[in-house]
């Protein structure tokens, strides 16, 4: 206890008690340390998964875009003007196929 004396005008002195406050230890560190890396991983977890959240939107807004498109082409997939088949004939004399390198007949 830490004792105070004062006087007041009226020629009184009045002597007071304070009680000082009692201090707690400080924080513990352990705990400090784990609330920090625990927000850390919270926001991370938060923002991966808004993240995740936006890109599946976008997809299928993407998807349903790319159907509607699909509805609506003007052509059939057998039918499509990009698609060039790949197999092709070619008609060869036969006169090629008898001459040797020397130009006599066989």
């Amino acid at each position: 206890m830490k004792f105070t004396y004062s006087e007041h005008a009226s020629g009184r002195s009045i002597l007071t008690a304070l009680k000082e406050p009692e201090c707690s230890s400080g924080p513990n560190a352990l705990t400090v340390l784990l609330a920090v890396v625990g927000t850390i991983l919270l926001v991370g977890v938060v923002l991966l998964a808004t993240w995740k959240l936006v890109i599946t939107i976008h997809d299928r807004r993407e998807f349903a875009r790319f159907q509607s498109a699909r509805i609506r082409a003007r052509y059939h997939m057998a039918s499509n003007p990009l698609y060039k088949n790949s197999v092709s004939t070619h008609s060869a004399e036969m006169e090629t196929f008898e001459k040797s390198y020397n130009g006599g007949l066989h």
